[in-house]
């Protein structure tokens, strides 16, 4: 084939559904939704599903960096046969975008499932625990595979149903710690179990003390902590449930100093997933919108945490655990020095005041920008200044996941 032949021949537009592995996408010419688009090869079957399902219908390849028709229209088949350093990024990115919808749907059911198991015990029903089990088998492999999604989609919150989402969010925080410390598959799942169930006690709390819009009088408190002997209660009645499910709900309100409850353990009675649970439980409830007030940012928890080592707080699980969530946790809103306001996206563990980060929105021009995705490490014009409260300017992270 000629120069001017091939160079006429060049590019092609086809339907999604024609898509075939070793082709080279050089842009979308037909969407439904609005992905970003950098050009890549179209290496695995992944990546045809991921555009399928992020809304994309037809493309535009580059037939002569296409693998599946280079013998038809290069003279040497064999160039240009090896995928480019940035196509396999640009891939990576299409496979993360779709772990992240299948991340999305994964939390979204069990949200539903944790609903149902709330109300199930309201009415007196026994814990069946092999729907949880079963959802924490698939939370637990997404968490190995996609921390940072995971992390993220806890950040997006409602404070009406604090009760739900809390245990839900325990249960996956205490995962992904129990990850971090390269616990076992199963501890780790138990961990998970646990957590969702580490609450169940407060559906016995009459609610005008569960969901008082203020300080509790001392009258009030004494009643609130029998939600953990009403959780032991529920628990005993159940089948299957493991020591390591059960510690978590008696012990997460302990503290290393004597002073929690119910049992006032301290010190060496305190066993690993007793300390981690009093962290995890309190993280969580610090960062989350309630009735009565307004969740603090991570950083800002963190100190808290630091601040209660030694007493309340196991000092190098609270460390570590900092460690594992990353100094700007995924989900978290940051103002950069430009004066752009960008959502972190994914933790970067050798340098973690520099994670990925998707910029969205100006506080110079108060408003949105068109979304970029950008590596702080590789980027030598921008640097966080500081996290920032989404509600300060109208932001919905949930937009942007």
């Amino acid at each position: 084939m000629s120069t001017s032949q091939l160079s006429t021949a060049k590019f092609k537009n086809i339907s999604i559904q024609d898509i075939k592995l070793g082709m080279f996408v050089v842009s979308v010419t037909r969407q439904t939704g609005d992905i970003e688009f950098k050009p890549g090869l179209v290496s695995s079957a992944t990546t045809c599903r991921s555009l399928r399902s992020m809304g994309v219908l037809e493309v535009k390849i580059d037939l002569t960096r296409s693998k599946h028709q280079q013998e038809e229209i290069l003279e040497n088949p064999e160039s240009n046969l090896a995928p480019s350093p940035q196509s396999q990024e640009i891939m990576s990115s299409f496979e993360k975008a779709e772990a992240r919808k299948q991340t999305q749907k994964l939390y979204a059911e069990a949200k539903t499932l944790q609903t149902k198991l709330l109300a199930s015990l309201k009415k007196g029903e026994v814990v069946d625990i092999a729907p949880l089990e079963e959802m924490a088998d698939e939370l637990v492999d997404s968490i190995f595979t996609n921390p940072d999604a995971m992390i993220y989609l806890s950040r997006i919150r409602d404070k009406d149903t604090y009760l739900m989402e809390h245990s839900l969010n325990v249960g996956m925080l205490l995962a992904n710690f129990g990850r971090y410390l390269k616990l076992s598959r199963q501890m780790i799942k138990e961990l998970l179990v646990g957590g969702l169930l580490h609450d169940t006690g407060k559906v016995m709390i009459p609610d005008e003390v569960l969901h008082k819009p203020g300080r509790l009088t001392p009258e009030e408190f004494d009643i609130m902590k029998t939600h953990v002997e009403y959780g032991i209660q529920i628990l005993d009645k159940a089948e299957g449930i493991t020591k390591t499910m059960r510690t978590v709900l008696a012990n997460h309100h302990e503290r290393l100093d004597g002073l929690g409850y119910p049992r006032g353990l301290q010190g060496l009675e305190l066993c690993l997933v007793s300390r981690m649970s009093t962290i995890v439980d309190v993280y969580d409830a610090l960062t989350a919108d309630r009735c009565y007030k307004k969740g603090m940012q991570a950083t800002q928890a963190f100190r808290i945490l630091l601040q209660g080592s030694g007493t309340q707080f196991d000092e190098l699980l609270v460390s570590k655990f900092i460690k594992c969530m990353g100094i700007h946790p995924t989900g978290t809103l940051v103002k950069l020095k430009s004066g752009k306001l960008a959502i972190v996206i994914e933790r970067n563990d050798s340098a973690p005041l520099q994670p990925v980060v998707k910029i969205i929105y100006s506080t110079v021009g108060k408003h949105y920008l068109d979304v970029k995705m950008i590596d702080l490490a590789r980027s030598p014009t921008e640097e966080i200044e500081c996290a920032v409260d989404p509600k300060e300017f109208g932001i919905d992270i949930s937009k942007f996941f």
